[in-house]
């Protein structure tokens, strides 16, 4: 028969109080909590304390809980063991009515396994004690910086600078070619070299160290002029800002009338690229051979053409 047994009672052990977590004791149920299966509602004393100081805890997933119901040595072990599957059921229900998730609760129940020796029927024994933690929620990891994909192709063009072209090569000096008398010669020449496929280009310096001949009646030097694109196509596809380091360049020629070809270095896989040049006007008269570095003097930066 059911026997009701005052108000319900809270305790809070202060020594597991902080952030986000709680330790807390609802006892002082009345002794049989269904009369007849009926089930009765919290007492209000414990509605109270749930709806103030757990339901905070839990909402929005910032938490779990742990419920072990348990009863008095009154009774058969069997009722008491049902009697406290009763109870914690009911504060299970009352917080899944109050927007906590199932999957934040683990509801138990232990009988009178754990009754107080002192008496046969406790008011602490008749209770439900909540453990709540809040859960561990790690920072998602940044998403993975991917480089962008680099600007590939098979199609260029390169023509030799000699005169700065306010368009593309600003920050270059004029580059020559001066031959020291009529043997060793050191090349000093700029060329821009122009990915057609996506529109970017690079300017290059060459600086060779080779031979030189040349008529004794005509200056040792040699000038040479901005001159034509010449087109190109690598073995694999390639990033413009890819060639060099390793270069040579070979010329003949007098006035107008000029022979020119070059050789540059291309990434480990990718076959050097051997190319007969057009250059600009040549003022000076002889041939040349030189070895030295192509290094790239710009970054990659839009270019449509002249």
């Amino acid at each position: 028969m059911f026997r009701p047994t005052g108000p319900g009672k809270v305790e809070i052990d202060q020594n597991f109080s902080g952030a986000g977590m709680l330790k807390a004791l609802l006892y002082n149920f009345d002794f049989d909590d269904f009369d007849k299966r009926k089930f009765r509602p919290l007492k209000t004393e414990h509605q109270k304390f749930l709806a103030e100081r757990v339901v905070p805890l839990l909402e929005h997933d910032h938490g779990f809980v742990w419920m072990t119901g348990s009863a008095s040595r009154i009774g058969a072990n069997a009722w008491n063991m049902e009697t406290s599957m009763v109870r914690v059921g009911t504060v299970q229900a009352y917080l899944l009515d109050h927007g906590v998730d199932a999957s934040q609760i683990e509801p138990n129940a232990v009988g009178e396994e754990e009754a107080q020796a002192h008496a046969l029927d406790d008011e602490r024994d008749r209770a439900v004690r909540l453990w709540i933690m809040p859960k561990l929620k790690t920072d998602p990891r940044p998403p993975k910086k991917v480089p962008p994909r680099p600007k590939l192709s098979q199609k260029f063009r390169i023509a030799m600078v000699t005169a700065v072209s306010a368009s593309h090569a600003s920050r270059l000096a004029k580059f020559k070619r001066f031959k020291l008398g009529g043997g060793p010669l050191v090349d000093f020449a700029a060329f821009t070299v122009w990915d057609t496929t996506n529109n970017i280009a690079c300017m290059y310096a060459y600086i060779g160290l080779g031979l030189g001949v040349g008529l004794p009646s005509l200056p040792s030097g040699s000038v040479t002029t901005h001159g034509p694109w010449n087109d190109f196509t690598t073995e694999k596809p390639m990033a413009v800002w890819q060639f060099g380091c390793w270069s040579r360049f070979t010329t003949a020629g007098a006035g107008s009338h000029s022979v020119n070809w070059i050789t540059i270095e291309t990434p480990r896989g990718i076959d050097n690229v051997y190319e007969r040049i057009e250059t600009g006007v040549t003022y000076g008269v002889g041939m040349s051979s030189s070895i030295g570095d192509f290094i790239r003097a710009t970054p990659p930066e839009r270019f449509s053409g002249p």
